[in-house]
């Protein structure tokens, strides 16, 4: 999830200039969702996605004029995205755009927000980001970051009654359900900021289990990386691991006995099982019934496979309605598509079907 901190960090390393944007407020129908980021740099590289389509376009555009100003700036745009940019979504989205073109070594250092955030991601603490945007350009009010958490916080700014009114609002907004929002500040002279707050729950990231590090599992992975998941990869052999030329910064890998690995995971993990061995898979998949604990246990593999495992599960008695909790096999066989990545799409479109179906559910 925190991808793209690691291209933000490379282009301020590197004295890029860059325009960071940010998803900061949805309503109605839009291809995108609170805290969905890109970082664009000046030459011209980008990573991540708000969408794609007209809005995209219109906001790498935006992105690329920032970076010809000889000052860092920050905006923020509301899009109508039916009625402006002829989409067929009929909501609309307010943009944070944030461009550092200048040379600013203090984001290099260890206290900065960058080091800061980073630290609260790999550590999965709750944080609320802040950033304001002074239309009157008050030194004081404008382009200012904060960070809370509920421990700390942190505020670049010198003025004392809004870094107050920031965390006093902080401290409320990570506590309710509300996502990341927009609040409006009003200094003594009766200037008005608006401080667009990002709430990042890492603690609540869905925590899925990958066994078995072969050629499937590794191109499974890219996939995975860029979904809001806490990833467990898992096998007993280092060497395919370091087949892997992706960026493992996030994953937490397990080089260790396979089965035995189960116990170390959290509950209402998302196990997909992908290893080298029947034997293995049986076991883990037994070891996961027994302590009945996971959210999702999907196994690649056959429809004789599957039938077999869940006959030997219900004849050693373990409970039908947690054997029929057990799926095999994941992934749609295709007839001619049948290369590692083909087989990792379909895998993967089976976890996130399960988990979209699973979150509407429970919305009900």
């Amino acid at each position: 999830m925190n991808s793209w901190l690691k291209h933000l960090r490379t282009s301020i390393a590197l004295n890029n200039g860059l325009v960071v944007i940010t998803i900061i407020a949805t309503k109605g129908s839009t291809p995108c969702t609170n805290g969905d980021k890109i970082v664009y740099t000046s030459n011209d590289a980008v990573f991540g996605s708000i969408g794609g389509g007209n809005l995209e376009f219109k906001a790498l555009s935006l992105a690329k004029e920032m970076l010809e100003l000889k000052g860092n700036s920050n905006q923020l745009i509301k899009y109508p995205l039916g009625a402006t940019l002829g989409q067929c979504c009929g909501g609309y989205v307010k943009v944070l755009f944030e461009s550092f073109v200048t040379n600013n070594s203090s984001l290099k250092d260890k206290d900065s927000w960058v080091e800061k955030v980073s630290s609260l991601y790999q550590e999965s603490e709750n944080f609320i980001l802040g950033t304001s945007i002074d239309n009157d350009k008050n030194p004081q009010l404008d382009k200012q970051k904060f960070l809370f958490t509920k421990k700390h916080f942190f505020s670049s700014s010198n003025n004392k009654k809004l870094s107050t009114f920031v965390e006093d609002y902080s401290s409320k907004l990570l506590q309710n359900t509300q996502s990341s929002t927009l609040v409006e500040f009003e200094d003594e002279a009766g200037l008005k900021t608006d401080i667009c707050l990002e709430k990042v729950t890492s603690s609540d990231l869905l925590p899925v289990a990958v066994f078995g590090a072969g050629h499937i599992s590794r191109a499974l992975m890219p996939i995975l990386i860029n979904l809001p998941v806490k990833l467990f990869w898992i096998d007993d052999r280092q060497e395919q691991f370091d087949k892997f030329q992706g960026d493992t910064s996030q994953v937490k890998i397990i080089c260790d006995d396979i089965v035995e690995s189960v116990s170390e995971l959290p509950n209402n993990v998302y196990c997909l099982v992908i290893t080298y061995s029947h034997k293995i898979d049986f076991e883990i998949s037994e070891q996961m019934i027994l302590q009945n604990n996971f959210s999702y246990l999907g196994m690649i593999g056959s429809t004789i496979k599957g039938k077999k495992f869940r006959d030997r599960f219900i004849q050693k008695n373990y409970p039908e309605e947690v054997v029929n909790k057990f799926t095999c096999p994941i992934g749609e066989k295709q007839k001619f598509l049948k290369s590692p990545t083909a087989i990792a799409v379909t895998i993967a479109m089976d976890l996130i079907n399960f988990i979209e179906n699973k979150n509407q559910i429970e919305a009900l």
